[in-house]
This record gives C-alpha cells, sequence and structure tokens, in this order.
C-alpha cells in the first residue's frame, strides 16, 4: 500500500510540472485607471497592441492582462495604452519577459470625443473609427464655431465630404443640407437630427407634416427657416454625420438619407468651477446685386411719359427699362406732372438694402466632481436684417448634468429651453414681399430714396412708380408686418446600469416640444403678387393671416449592450433595444382676404367669410432593434443590424416593417 500511494505522488508530481512551467511562462500585467481626482475610471480600455491583448477597467477601475509565454521572447520594452471615449488617450513602456508579474497604474484626463478616433454613431452607440463599415464623420466644437453662424445647419458646410449645404434663405431663413445629393425628386431628402440621442424635429417650409409647412414654395412665400436652426452651436460638444441609410439603419424609415447625431456640452471635463463668456459682433450688406444697365430709362420701345403708372400715359404702366435714353425729357412719378430729363440712379437698388448687425452673447457655468457635473448656458443671438425694419433673434437656455448615483448606477439629463422670434422677414421668389422680385424689373430712373420719404400721399394713399405690377417696396414693409415666435424645449432623462465591466443597460426618455406662432398684417391698398396658403389677393381694406402650430415627438427607449473579447483575438460588442414614439401636431390656421374697417387685423372685422383650418395628426410607432459587430485581431470587422417598426397610421393586419443592414470592415494596413 506504501508503494502504491509513493507511486500515485510520484505521478501526480511529474504531471504538475508542465503545467506550473506554462504558468511560469505567462506575464501579468495588472494595474488601476483612475482620474486627476483620484477616481475610478471604468470601461477604459487597456491594451498591448503589438501583442494584440487587452481588456476593459472594471467598475473601480482595475484590469488585468495575461500574456502567453509564447509571445515573449527575453525581456523587451512594449507600449501600454489606456484609451476611451472621452479621454486622452496615455501610453506607458513596460519590460515584459516570461513569467514577469508588473504592476502599471494610469491616470487619465478628459478630452473631446472626436479627437480620439472614436465617434458618435446611432443610438449613441460609440465605435471606433476605424471598425465603421459605413461613412461616418466627425466635427467637433471649435470647427463648428470657428465662423458663428445662426443656423447649425450652416456649420457644416464644407466641414463634411459629401455634405452639400444650401441657404436659400434670408436673416433666419431656412438651410438645406443633402447627404451624398438629392435620393428622391419628390420626397423629403433631408438626414435625421438626433441631440443627445433624442430624435428633433428640422421641417422646413415644404417639408413639414402639415399645410402650413407648405405656404414656402417656388413661387413665393415667407421662409420661416428650418427648425433644427434652433440647436445652439456654442452648446454642441461633436456632431457626427451617419451617411446613407445602412448606418443610420437603426433609427428606420426616416434616417434614410442619412442623420445627423448632435452631442451637446456637459461639464464633465471642467476642473474647479468655470466660467465662460464671449461676444461676437458682425456686420453685413449685400454680396452681389445683378448687373443692371443705365442707359435706358423705363418704358417700351425707346418711349416712357409717365401719367398715372397704369398705363394712362405713354408706356408708363409697363415695368420693364426698354424706354427712352437717358436725358430724354419726359414726366416721371415724382416731378408733379412735369418734363424732366431722365436721369439714371445707378445705386437705386443697393440704397435700399441697409447694413446688417448681429450680436452673440454667450454665457456658460461649469462644475464637476468625482460623482456629479453640471453645465448651465445661455445664449442670446439678436440681428437686424440688410432689408429694413427685419429682425431676428433668439434666445437659448441649457441645463446638462450627470450624477454617478452608486459604482454601477449613473443617471443624465439635459434640456434646453429656446425662444425665437422674427419681425417682416422678407417673402422669397416670385412675391411682391421679396425686395428683389421688384427690383428685377425696377426702373433705372427711379429714386429709391425718394420712395422711401413719400410712402403715401395726404390721403394715406401709397405712392409707387408702377401701378400695375409693383408696390412701393417701403410700403410694404413699413405699412404691412409680419411676425411669428417659436418657443421650444428639448430634453431627455437617462440613466444607465453597469452589470458586469462588460454589460450595460440604458433607459431615456425623451421629447421635443415647440409652439410656432405665425401672423401677417397687409395694409390697406396693398397690391401685386402675394402667396398665402390660399395663393390669394387681398382686398382693398387689408387682409391678414394668423397660424398657430403646435408639434411634439416623445420617445422612449432602453438599449442593452455587451462589449466582450471571447478569445484574445476575437471580440463581439452587441446592442439590442426598443423604443415606442409618440408624435402630435395641430395647425390652427385663418385667412381673411378683405376686412371690413382697415387696420383691425381680427375675424371678427372680416368683411367676406374667413378660411379657417383646423388640423391635428397624432402618431406612434413602437420599434425593436439590434446590432452585433463581430471583431478579430482589431483589424477585421463584420456589423449586422436590424430594426422593426409597428406603425399606428398602417392598417392593422399589416403595420410592420423590417430594415436590414450589413457591413464591413477590413484595416488591411494591420492584417
Amino acid at each position: 500500500m506504501r508503494q502504491l500511494r509513493r507511486l500515485l505522488a510520484t505521478l501526480v508530481a511529474v504531471a504538475s510540472v508542465p503545467a506550473m512551467a506554462v504558468a511560469q511562462e505567462n506575464a501579468t500585467v495588472t494595474g488601476r485607471v483612475t482620474n486627476a481626482s483620484g477616481g475610478p475610471e471604468s470601461a477604459v480600455l487597456v491594451r498591448i497592441e503589438s501583442l494584440n491583448v487587452g481588456s476593459s477597467t472594471a467598475a473601480d477601475g482595475t484590469y488585468r492582462l495575461v500574456i502567453p509565454g509564447s509571445r515573449l521572447t527575453g525581456v523587451r520594452p512594449y507600449t501600454i495604452t489606456a484609451s476611451r471615449q472621452g479621454i486622452a488617450t496615455v501610453s506607458h513602456t513596460v519590460s515584459l519577459g516570461a513569467g514577469a508579474n508588473v504592476t502599471q497604474n494610469f491616470t487619465v484626463s478628459s478630452q473631446a470625443v472626436a479627437l480620439q478616433g472614436v465617434v458618435v454613431t446611432a443610438l449613441g452607440i460609440t465605435r471606433s473609427q476605424r471598425s465603421l463599415g459605413y461613412s461616418a464623420q466627425g466635427v467637433t466644437s471649435q470647427e463648428l464655431n470657428r465662423v458663428p453662424e445662426s443656423n447649425v445647419v450652416n456649420t457644416l458646410s464644407g466641414k463634411v465630404a459629401g455634405v452639400t449645404v444650401t441657404n436659400a434663405g434670408p436673416q433666419g431663413g431656412s438651410s438645406r443640407i443633402t447627404i451624398r445629393g438629392a435620393t428622391s425628386i419628390a420626397g423629403n431628402n433631408q438626414p435625421l437630427f438626433v441631440v443627445d440621442g433624442v430624435p428633433i424635429d428640422n421641417s422646413a417650409p415644404g417639408s413639414g407634416e402639415g399645410a402650413s409647412q407648405t405656404r414656402n414654395t417656388g413661387y413665393g412665400g415667407i421662409d420661416y427657416g428650418n427648425t433644427a436652426q434652433d440647436i445652439n452651436p456654442n452648446d454642441i460638444e461633436s456632431v457626427t454625420v451617419l451617411k446613407g441609410p445602412n448606418a443610420a439603419a437603426l433609427y428606420g424609415a426616416r434616417a434614410a438619407n442619412g442623420a445627423i447625431i448632435i452631442t451637446t456640452k456637459s461639464g464633465r471635463r471642467s476642473t474647479g468651477l468655470g466660467l465662460s463668456v464671449s461676444q461676437t459682433v458682425s456686420a453685413e450688406t449685400p454680396l452681389r446685386l445683378p448687373t443692371y444697365q443705365n442707359q435706358y430709362s423705363q418704358g417700351y420701345n425707346g418711349r416712357f411719359d409717365y401719367v398715372n403708372g397704369r398705363g394712362g400715359g405713354r408706356a408708363d404702366g409697363v415695368d420693364e427699362s426698354w424706354g427712352p435714353k437717358m436725358g430724354t425729357l419726359a414726366r416721371q412719378f415724382n416731378s408733379n406732372g412735369d418734363s424732366v430729363p431722365l436721369q439714371a440712379f445707378p445705386n437705386n437698388v443697393r440704397d435700399y438694402f441697409e447694413t446688417g448687425r448681429t450680436l452673440i452673447t454667450s454665457v456658460s457655468l461649469a462644475t464637476s466632481s468625482d460623482r456629479a457635473n453640471v453645465r448651465l448656458a445661455g445664449t442670446n443671438w439678436s440681428q437686424d436684417g440688410i432689408t429694413p425694419t427685419t429682425e431676428f433673434g433668439r434666445k437659448t437656455l441649457s441645463l446638462n448634468g450627470g450624477l454617478d448615483l452608486t459604482r454601477r448606477l449613473t443617471a443624465n439629463a439635459a434640456a434646453q429651453y429656446i425662444h425665437n422670434s422674427a419681425d417682416n422677414r422678407p417673402g422669397t421668389g416670385y412675391d411682391d414681399y421679396n425686395p428683389m422680385m421688384g427690383f428685377v424689373w425696377f426702373g433705372r430712373q427711379v429714386d429709391v430714396n425718394y420712395l422711401k420719404t413719400h410712402v403715401k400721399d395726404a390721403d394715406g394713399n401709397m405712392i409707387s412708380w408702377n401701378y400695375n405690377y409693383h408696390p412701393n417696396p417701403y410700403y410694404n414693409v413699413f405699412e404691412s408686418h409680419n411676425a411669428d415666435r417659436r418657443d421650444r424645449v428639448i430634453g431627455h432623462v437617462q440613466s444607465s446600469y453597469q452589470f458586469a465591466d462588460w454589460l450595460k443597460l440604458m433607459g431615456r426618455v425623451g421629447t421635443d416640444y415647440y409652439t410656432n406662432e405665425r401672423e401677417f398684417n397687409i395694409a390697406p391698398g396693398s397690391f401685386g403678387f402675394y402667396v398665402g396658403r390660399l395663393a390669394d389677393a387681398p382686398g382693398d381694406n387689408g387682409a391678414f393671416e394668423h397660424d398657430v402650430i403646435t408639434n411634439q415627438e416623445t420617445n422612449a427607449d432602453f438599449l442593452l449592450t455587451g462589449n466582450k473579447y471571447l478569445t484574445e483575438h476575437f471580440s463581439v460588442v452587441a446592442n439590442f433595444g426598443g423604443n415606442r414614439r409618440w408624435d402630435r401636431y395641430t395647425d390652427n390656421y385663418a385667412w381673411v382676404r378683405d376686412l371690413s374697417t382697415p387696420y383691425t387685423y381680427n375675424l371678427a372685422n372680416a368683411l367676406e367669410t374667413p378660411y379657417v383650418t383646423n388640423e391635428l395628426i397624432r402618431r406612434q410607432v413602437n420599434s425593436l432593434y439590434g446590432d452585433v459587430q463581430f471583431g478579430y485581431h482589431d483589424y477585421l470587422f463584420l456589423n449586422l443590424s436590424g430594426r422593426n417598426d409597428w406603425s399606428s397610421t398602417l392598417p392593422a393586419a399589416n403595420n410592420s416593417y423590417f430594415y436590414p443592414a450589413v457591413s464591413g470592415s477590413f484595416v488591411f494596413t494591420d492584417a
């Protein structure tokens, strides 16, 4: 029996020798990642790229790397890095050999997301740029605000490949953005805008829910601007442009033209109490006007003599400048019946426009600690336009804060309040409330400064150079008046729970709500072409329209994210989530073509039956989606995505539709 025991002990000892030898050959690197305040940093990727090993830090900031001894030859120095979205990459050198046991700690500091090759993609998922199988380009806050713009869409012009921005409107007007060109000749080609994970409305004339948004057409109307301009560029941390449906498939059909993902600033990177104040002042004048000739006056076939501007004289009812040569004697609209030499006013169009002024004042206050951060900011933006009496203003107040409730549970919330107001927006297109429409035909002998100082005669009637086609351009801005106001709230509340260093659950509720009130009072005696909702000319005693639009979109969603190395070479990042979206849109519109008593703009003073409409649109969409990314050796990636929507606007038996997407990435230089 004793001999048998000795034999078994000898066999166990012999069998354990290779295992001990293998264990001794493995090298181990352990340590902890902390921030400048000494607090732990979780989900930081610590890796030795040359050895193809890596691991993420746990909730307490610790990590552990095991390097097979077969990869180590002697004792050599290796570079070990710690990186994550929002922090600056830190590198150290460690000496490793078979059986080494090394401790290496990291202290990291915050840095903007876009600077680290990490981008925020659909649903707020952060990805390494190298792992994306589609095009996604980021823009930092510094790039956006290099030249101050009132419309965030304009700030993207020239900064992102494949993005075209068209600013067709006047001050406070709309800007149109397309990614990789138009995909539809009749539909909406605009991308989806998302702020801090919450989709927001970017409707503009011609692309909104109801009939009121179609008022500005190619033929004329007032451009009330695209609603994404409400986002204050000074509050933006970074922007990611997802190009095409494959990149934005997780958002469904409304991101078929791509998506603009906006991340706003928080107080996370503040040290102590940070106060920032900035002010920008700028001036503008028309860059280019049409080129006019100054040899021939108003008229036709070399003839012109003014009697009443309606054809009572010789060609005085026409508006073209095909009349006699300058210097010819003829009566004019302001010569009191006397024949005077016709004289060109080369600057009569430019003299109408004024020097615009823009003043932007921003104040922000931010602070952070180990467990909490907050940022409060306000911006006042005001502009006097180049068109007389045109004013546009916007006031923005934003609050963004976050809190680590426990080591695993975090919460953050953000809210923005925006107040937009505008007075006397100029018309667009072929509309007499667009001054350039009249100036295309303007007589070269017409003194625009006289029209400015002589808007009405003693009886209160408008004075103009032509009564067949064109009103006095100053009568339109001094006597008629349009105004609009938009009050908007965008906000969300979000919470995340870290079950493990590789598994996290996020829940979020966000909303985008605004009320937009518009009015247009048209003075008595106005004439010419006016494009309202009905494209109806106003009556002799004046007209008015009034429109109140409300729009709200609320989203509630969750996202379960797993990020794990299954082996030392093979990684999987999986996301599964769901969303419920509620939309509610109302439009209460009234148009009065003629008034009983001039200058009294209300429905009770209507001479004719007012045109009144009430519109209500409601929608609910339920969604489930998933996204899986497989990675091999950090140079080969395969991404599979899918989303299924159930919409209340479709028949109950056939209200489901699915969006799949497949993409891949191969960094062949690292293979």
